[in-house]
């Protein structure tokens, strides 16, 4: 067997420079693949802290998020694709009981809900209290959610407000009523007075003691007209004659001018002007305008009213006083209820009047007679069809 070749010199060097050059390039390599994984190593682990991190926010916000629920000043319910309660907060658990979780939705609002109720987004439970109920939806999985709200306290302030509103219809109806009364009382007195006179003819006596009837009933019929209007009943009303109407409110405001020195100037209207109304309505807001004047006019009161029909639908009658007039910078607010400028007066008077007229489909309006020489109130109102009831 022939022996190996021996490598020269050269061969040598030149094995041990590609042996140097191979090491180089693999330790060069090296360094960067572990350069690489260090990298990596630190993106990863840069990666795991924010991950943790995050995970750690999370539950940082379902346990506050859950401490808010069960804090919520209202119940929260979840419910399964089932309409099964699978979860609640303590607040629905106070105000539907135990027990919640497993229970169907519908078998726990039959329960809990007091007698038959119409189905609405408010419920009566039988503790008294009353809740709003509003459903969601939390996602495709079916779950839903459920908000109740406990709205008793909203409920009792209501109650309260509209036993406020009532306790003030119901001032504002007995002021009224007693504004009203007051012009036929009034003359009520007076013809009483005059029925106690010694030397009075027996004719004269019975004459006042029909006028005497008449104004009592015509404070009788206010007052039905009163407690109509309080007990909420659609008021009655009928065809009346215009001619009527000025008749009653002559007689019944006749002795009060008698007696202040007034004078009342009254048309004469024929059957041809009718209303449909209450006849004792429209006279309770003749005698206020009436005597509203009188009392803006002192002793020496003058009153004219002029009566006519506008066109075939409308009618307007027009009552004129020699008083002082009503300053400008007030006469937008006499029709407001309570508003007066004068010492002792109620405010009612003409908001009645405007009442009463607005209750007859009409409207009312006042305007200074030029020169300043009195008021002058304008009252609208429609005309009777033919044939109306």
């Amino acid at each position: 067997m022939s022996q190996a070749k021996s490598l020269s010199n050269h061969q040598i060097e030149q094995a041990f420079d590609v042996f140097n050059q191979v090491s180089q390039e693999l330790d060069t390599s090296y360094r960067e693949l572990q350069s690489r994984v260090t990298g990596l190593t630190e993106e990863l682990m840069a990666s795991r802290s924010a991950r943790i991190a995050e995970l750690a926010e999370k539950e940082r916000l379902a346990h506050r998020l859950g401490a808010l629920v069960s804090v919520l000043p209202g119940g929260v319910l979840i419910l399964d694709r089932n309409n099964k309660i699978r979860d609640a907060n303590p607040w629905a658990v106070e105000l539907l009981g135990q027990p919640l979780l497993g229970e169907t939705w519908q078998d726990v609002l039959n329960r809990e809900k007091f007698g038959q109720q119409p189905p609405t987004s408010e419920l009566q439970l039988k503790s008294g209290r009353r809740v709003s109920l509003v459903s969601r939806s939390l996602d495709e999985s079916g779950d839903r959610v459920v908000l109740i709200t406990d709205v008793t306290d909203n409920y009792r302030l209501l109650e309260q407000l509209e036993r406020k509103k009532r306790l003030t219809a119901l001032g504002e109806m007995a002021a009224r009523l007693a504004h009203q009364i007051r012009t036929p009382l009034s003359s009520t007195t007076l013809y009483l007075s005059q029925l106690s006179r010694q030397d009075l003819p027996e004719k004269k006596r019975l004459a006042i003691a029909s006028k005497l009837g008449e104004r009592l009933g015509h404070m009788g019929s206010l007052i039905d007209s009163m407690l109509t209007f309080v007990r909420g009943d659609t008021p009655v009303t009928e065809r009346i004659l215009l001619r009527d109407v000025l008749d009653s409110f002559e007689a019944t405001v006749r002795p009060q001018l008698e007696r202040d020195g007034a004078r009342l100037d009254l048309p004469w209207v024929d059957d041809s002007l009718a209303l449909v109304g209450d006849a004792d309505e429209l006279v309770a807001a003749l005698c206020n305008l009436a005597m509203n004047a009188i009392e803006a006019a002192g002793s020496s009161a003058e009153l004219t009213l002029w009566v006519g029909a506008l066109d075939r639908n409308r009618l307007q009658l027009r009552l004129k006083d020699n008083g002082p007039g009503i300053d400008e910078a007030i006469i937008d607010r006499v029709f407001d209820p309570f508003f007066t400028a004068r010492v002792g007066g109620t405010g009612l008077g003409l908001a009645v009047v405007a009442r009463i007229v607005s209750n007859h489909g009409g409207e009312v309006t006042v305007n200074n007679v030029n020169g300043g020489s009195g008021a002058e109130f304008v009252i609208t109102l429609p005309i009777a069809a033919d044939g109306s009831d």
